[in-house]
């Protein structure tokens, strides 16, 4: 264990997430950056919270793909897009 002091990170709100989903319902069909991690494991979880539904602003589930993709650097990226229904792709 360590004691690092540093200034708390800005909190994220909740609408974040709705918004996120918003500007991919404006844009059917294209992939976009929405979130980035330390690990692949915590962005794995997410692309598959977003493909699930299992965060709320993703609903129904099946309307958006997301997947993860490492450019080499130390942090993996989390790319979605929106396939739902009403998207012409």
């Amino acid at each position: 264990m360590h004691a690092r002091f540093q200034p708390l990170p800005n909190r994220r709100h909740p609408h974040d997430t709705y918004e996120t989903a918003a500007a991919l319902r404006d844009r059917p069909g294209e992939w976009a950056h929405v979130d980035t991690h330390p690990n692949s494991n915590r962005a794995s979880n997410q692309a598959h919270r977003i493909r699930t539904g299992k965060l709320a602003a993703f609903r129904p589930a099946g309307e958006f793909e997301a997947t993860v993709r490492n450019n080499g650097e130390d942090v993996i990226y989390v790319y979605a897009r929106y396939i739902g229904t009403d998207a012409t792709l």
